[in-house]
């Protein structure tokens, strides 16, 4: 899916000019790629949200329209603001369409696993996988279909089904996902945990220096 903005260049930098674009509901970006020099833009931040919620998510393919010139690009490194959500900040990268780029495409889980309906518990180990192929041919998601798996059965990258024109740089050998018994879950969970309570224990520069006044 391709999609067409109108941006401008951004003439200020600095903190104090970003926010007034920021409140004004513009967003700043730059672009660049291969023998480009970088250009700061703008670009309006509603637009920029609705291209970034087609199917195609973070890869979407849109065409920069600044000054009379367009420019296909793909965006890159898009910042967001840990609580609103909102954007805060766009990379764009130049792309051509006959040369391969690589991606970043999500995992989508289908189907109903029988494993767990039986009990057993879906433990998906990887959520994304990295991918090369010419822009237009870039997936939005890459689907796995856990119907057949039961308690014990796993899936791997070389199990994924990707479409032609697709190379997959992920190992192959990457666990994606596995229907584990419930027991084996919670100690996964309590694992996790311990290491998370043992990470909170550690202590910081100052701490472990402490004080010598009395």
């Amino acid at each position: 899916m391709e999609i067409s903005l109108d941006v401008k260049p951004r003439t200020e930098l600095g903190k104090g000019p970003t926010g007034r674009y920021r409140a004004s509901g513009l967003v700043p970006a730059v672009f660049y790629g291969p023998s480009v020099e970088p250009v700061a833009l703008l670009v309006d931040a509603k637009q920029m949200s609705q291209a970034l919620r087609t199917e195609a998510g973070d890869n979407v393919l849109i065409t920069l329209n600044v000054d009379g010139t367009s420019r296909l690009t793909i965006p890159r490194e898009v910042q967001r603001h840990p609580i609103r959500g909102t954007i805060l900040h766009v990379d764009f990268v130049n792309v051509a369409r006959d040369q391969k780029i690589s991606a970043h495409v999500p995992v989508h889980v289908v189907g109903e696993s029988h494993g767990v309906k039986e009990g057993g518990v879906l433990d998906q180990h990887l959520h994304e996988v990295q991918v090369e192929a010419v822009p237009t041919d870039i997936p939005a998601s890459v689907e796995v279909d856990i119907s057949k798996l039961g308690i014990g059965d796993s899936l791997h990258v070389s199990d994924l089904v990707i479409p032609a024109g697709v190379e997959v740089l992920t190992s192959e050998e990457e666990l994606v996902l596995a229907v584990i018994e419930p027991r084996l879950a919670e100690l996964e969970e309590e694992t996790e945990e311990e290491a998370a309570a043992d990470a909170s224990e550690v202590p910081s520069e100052d701490d472990a220096g402490g004080s010598e006044e009395s």
